[in-house]
């Protein structure tokens, strides 16, 4: 039978050896084991122990370890079938066959003996048929690469080389047999020989070439059994050959696993910069349009007169008799203050309570669905604070819940300025933007406040929205801002659920 490569064993039983010396397995729970593995760990141990005894030709201790190592196996196929079949019905066979290999070697007689030979026609055994081994069937599963195809078609050649060693030595038992019948033969002829040593001539010269001749088979029947041999040890080499092309199947398929890896990340990351490309050509155009814009500002902000002036036309307008100094004239507004006007509210500010802060008293009542009570609360507070954050988020968060989108904007990108590492100020800010239609401004900023602080459901929600609905669309990059906004609490959207499958 097969066996493993000399320099396995010896490192194998080294390690197996130094576990049992160092109490690994005690005697005791030995016969106890109901763990499969420990049951196949101690069959091996008896396996490799075998191996190490038939090589050492203490043939009756290497028997009993097999016949140990057997019945373990026996067990394993019993109990637990579907545990390692194919490795459990290998090793068994491997047993079986060393045990007969040694139960042969047994029965044989020592060198030097031979039997007594007795007068008879030499009888050839008749071969047997050669009877095919049954192969298991191998596994109907695809495999990746042609390098795994070939080397389970050469797996299975060495299988099918294994079954026919097994006949080529049942033909040399019966070549053996055949060779001791000679024997008695000879034997018997030798007898014959000297008993009729003073007979007929033409005898003795007939035995003495019936002899001859058995001595020339006996020749041919030894270099038939080196040559067997010699097919013995090509066999091994040939399954040594094996198990390392197996090794490094199991490298291959681990190297593409890497690989396949490795290209998922290098398609994100392009995919990521692409993005990012686009982005910025589109952040570009759109900086060149605020450029514009705010040229347009400065032009209109020029083209208004100022206060002496308009307070001059006043006074021109105003009847000479008209000497009543408590009369006021209307103040001419700036540019900030006109954006003021426009976006204060149409309901007065709200007292604040005591032992309440302004930023706690506004998002109370943004809290209560009284937006534009808010407004005009947090705009009143900002006049005493005007370069207060809070106060000034606060402001934005209000402009927004009443859908001033680009007043909250306008108000916002300074804030953003003034605080370019508060994820909060960011995430408004992209809300505003992406409510007043500038949505590559508004993905960048949010991109931007996430990067400070991936936990704001809001923010989330708000880039699903946008990889979702809107040019450059990324259905991939969506699912997860909606998974992790989920995750922190948002509620769910079936429109964007639907539009996500």
């Amino acid at each position: 039978m097969t066996q493993f490569p000399s320099r396995w064993i010896v490192r194998i039983a080294a390690v197996l050896w130094l576990i049992v010396v160092a109490g690994g397995w005690p005697p005791a729970a030995r016969a106890a084991l109901t763990d499969p593995a420990q049951i196949m760990n101690e069959a091996y141990i008896n396996l490799v122990q075998g191996d190490q005894s038939l090589d050492a030709n203490r043939l009756d201790e290497a028997l009993a370890l097999y016949t140990q190592a057997q019945d373990y196996y026996q067990r394993l196929a019993r109990e637990f079938p579907g545990f390692e079949p194919r490795i459990i019905q290998y090793r068994k066979t491997y047993c079986d066959n060393q045990i007969t290999d040694i139960q042969r070697k047994q029965a044989q007689p020592t060198d030097g003996y031979l039997p007594p030979l007795e007068a008879r026609a030499p009888a050839w055994p008749s071969p047997a048929a050669p009877t095919t081994a049954a192969v298991p069937p191998a596994p109907a599963a695809t495999e990746r690469s042609v390098e795994v195809d070939y080397l389970k078609s050469r797996i299975d050649s060495l299988e099918a080389e294994l079954a026919e060693r097994d006949i080529r030595q049942e033909e040399i038992d019966q070549l053996t047999a055949a060779n001791r019948a000679l024997e008695q033969q000879l034997e018997q002829a030798r007898r014959q020989v000297s008993e009729h040593a003073n007979g007929n001539q033409e005898v003795v010269q007939s035995l003495r070439a019936e002899m001859a001749a058995k001595d020339e088979q006996l020749q041919i029947l030894q270099r038939d059994l080196d040559a067997k041999r010699q097919l013995d040890q090509a066999l091994n080499d040939m399954e040594g050959k094996a198990n390392k092309w197996r090794i490094m199947t199991e490298r291959l398929n681990e190297e593409i696993k890497t690989l396949d890896l490795e290209l998922d990340d290098a398609e994100i990351r392009a995919d990521q910069a692409e993005l990012r490309a686009e982005q910025a050509e589109k952040k570009c155009a759109a900086a060149q349009a605020r450029v514009a814009i705010a040229e347009e500002e400065l032009q209109v902000a020029r083209a208004v007169p100022p206060p002496a002036a308009v307070a001059k036309e006043t006074a021109k307008a105003q009847t000479p008799a008209s000497t009543d100094h408590s009369v006021q004239r209307a103040p001419v507004a700036t540019a900030p203050e006109r954006l003021q006007a426009a976006t204060r509210s149409s309901v007065p500010p709200r007292p604040i309570p005591d032992g309440l802060s302004a930023a706690d008293f506004v998002r109370q009542l943004l809290q209560e669905g009284q937006n534009e009570a808010a407004l005009a609360t947090i705009q009143n507070a900002r006049r005493a604070a005007p370069s207060d954050m809070n106060l000034g988020l606060i402001e934005g968060i209000a402009l927004i819940r009443l859908q001033h989108y680009s007043d909250a904007a306008k108000q916002l990108i300074d804030l953003a300025k003034q605080n370019p590492r508060n994820a909060e100020v960011h995430a408004t800010l992209g809300a505003a933007m992406m409510g007043a239609g500038f949505y590559d401004e508004a993905r960048d900023t949010l991109k931007m406040a996430i990067g400070l602080d991936k936990n704001l459901p809001e923010c989330q929600y708000n880039l699903a929205q946008l990889y979702t609905f809107i040019d450059p669309i990324n259905l991939r990059l969506a699912k997860r801002h909606y998974r992790i906004a989920l995750d922190l609490g948002v509620a769910p959207d079936a429109q964007l659920e639907e539009a996500l499958k």
